[in-house]
């Protein structure tokens, strides 16, 4: 019985598998037509992987030779030569089942001759595959190997070494700014994420071998939370399948909902560690696009937009950096969320109840309730807000954690960024399976204002639903105010939040 594989590329036999035809088309063109070239993509997306899957499809009509530089760590080019020979030895033997009689090169342009002798015992041309070419960590060894390939590429036909394709998991910018690099005149191919209907193949798999199946609504958490991030999307159902609903007929919500808390608050997931490790390089812009969204403009000609965006963390939404994977975000959002411990105390206290705030139907009353946080933020405003740049995240998290105080009370839960329809609203609060959507904004001017309530209309139309609440922070405000608007037969609840107090003296 197959099973959703979480570690190291992916055998077909033992792992569930989605096919990528798209890329898949694309790559045999770049080999056909004689083609070097790249493929990038982060960590755990399925480099490797696919890269199998094209040695499977050419390997009868071409001799593939697949390498990884992960373990190449030697500063000498004999030594590299040596190790080089060996594993194309290997190669050719594992996939192959033939011993090949070749000698290592007395120096790099011995390369050539190498491929040659190749071409002469299986009358093949070659297809070399490099696998995780960025980790060789001598420039000057690595520089002289890519000189030597282009020599090749120009006389590719007569040495028969039909294409080169290195996998990384960046661009390999640095290569290609080298003009006596073969890449400079290479293919690029970029592997995205699996798509939705990917997602749900890879579902449905598990559900025709096994018979256990997964509600409808887990498919479309399982989509949305790892937005068709390839190990994240196997992690997930590796996690429900084996974990939380094992020997169970069906994979409910309440299934699912045990398996992201654990992935935000428990486990130790090494996808989710290396985008965190990743973030934490360039905090200062991470934390705007985090805190303050649709602000950062994404420029790849920025060093640090670029090294988030090939590590995947961020990505490019209609011209604006942001973190695309829900998962990454919610994760991303705890770690980095503003220290601010301890204002539980000053948020419910002895003398507030929840039941001031639960309605007839067993809702919760958010006007009252946010008039309640205006009392709160009267008191430790000038503490909490003074000296802070707002992209901190301090207003939107300080909400956050002021509702969850209350609404835990009673078994609901706040999420920050919830997926609506293809949109994010930035706060959404359910009790008792009724949900509250507000979006929150900071000092902000009017066309910002009106595109956001704009923004909240449209998400509430999508979820259905007959009101929201839109909440502003404002600095430049005299005092904090409501307001309460009707477009289109929906109520917008508008709440003006002060934030500009003054820091109480020391005295």
């Amino acid at each position: 019985m197959r099973r959703f594989c979480t570690t190291g590329p992916v055998d077909k036999e033992t792992c569930y598998y989605v096919e990528r035809p798209v890329e898949m088309q694309k790559a045999l063109e770049y080999i056909e037509n004689y083609r070097y070239f790249t493929i990038s993509a982060p960590r755990q997306t399925g480099k490797t992987t696919f890269l199998n899957d094209v040695r499977d499809k050419i390997k009868d009509k071409y001799l593939s030779i697949f390498l990884s530089f992960e373990t190449y760590f030697t500063n000498n080019k004999n030594e590299f030569l040596k190790v080089f020979v060996d594993d194309i030895k290997r190669s050719i033997k594992w996939d192959y089942g033939k011993d090949v009689d070749i000698a290592v090169p007395e120096n790099m342009e011995g390369i050539k001759g190498l491929f040659e002798r190749l071409y002469e015992i299986e009358e093949k041309e070659i297809v070399l595959m490099i696998d995780e070419f960025e980790l060789m960590n001598n420039s000057e060894v690595m520089n002289s190997f890519l000189h030597v390939i282009r020599g090749i590429y120009h006389r590719k036909k007569e040495v028969k070494l039909r294409s080169v394709i290195l996998i990384s998991v960046g661009y390999l910018s640095g290569v290609l700014s080298d003009n006596a690099s073969p890449f400079n005149i290479a293919e690029h191919l970029w592997l995205p994420y699996f798509t939705k209907e990917q997602v749900y193949d890879l579902l449905s798999q598990h559900e025709n071998e096994t018979g256990q199946m997964f509600d409808e609504q887990v498919k479309e958490l399982i989509w949305h939370n790892a937005a068709g991030q390839p190990g994240l999307t196997n992690a997930l159902a590796y996690d429900l399948v084996e974990n939380k609903a094992k020997n169970e007929k069906i994979i409910t919500k309440q299934h699912f909902d045990k398996t992201l808390y654990d992935f935000l608050k428990v486990y130790i997931n090494r996808n989710m560690e290396n985008i965190v490790a990743k973030a934490k390089k360039e905090q200062e812009i991470m934390l705007r696009i985090l805190f303050d969204p649709n602000k950062v403009e994404f420029d790849i000609s920025d060093e640090r937009i670029k090294f988030l965006y090939l590590h995947g963390v961020i990505d490019n939404c209609e011209g604006v950096c942001c973190v695309k994977v829900p998962l990454y975000y919610k994760k991303l959002y705890s770690y980095f969320k503003p220290k601010i411990n301890g204002e539980r105390d000053y948020m419910i206290t002895l003398k507030d109840t929840i039941k001031t705030y639960i309605t007839q139907d067993g809702g919760i009353d958010l006007n009252k309730l946010l008039e309640r946080y205006i009392r709160y933020i009267e008191q430790r405003g000038g503490i909490m807000f003074n000296g802070r740049n707002y992209y901190e995240g301090v207003y939107q998290y300080n909400l956050d954690q002021f509702l969850s105080t209350y609404v835990e009370i009673i078994g609901g839960k706040v999420y920050p960024e919830a997926q609506i329809c293809g949109g994010r609203v930035d706060l959404l609060v359910n009790v008792n399976n009724k949900e509250y959507l507000i979006e929150v904004k900071s000092n902000i001017w009017y066309d910002e204002y009106e595109k956001g309530k704009r923004q909240l209309l449209e998400y509430i139309k999508r979820r259905g639903l007959n009101e929201g609440w839109y909440v502003i922070f404002e600095k430049e405000i005299e005092e904090s105010k409501y307001e309460k608007e009707e477009i289109e037969g929906r109520v917008l609840h508008i709440w003006w939040i002060k934030t500009g107090y003054e820091k109480p003296s020391r005295m």
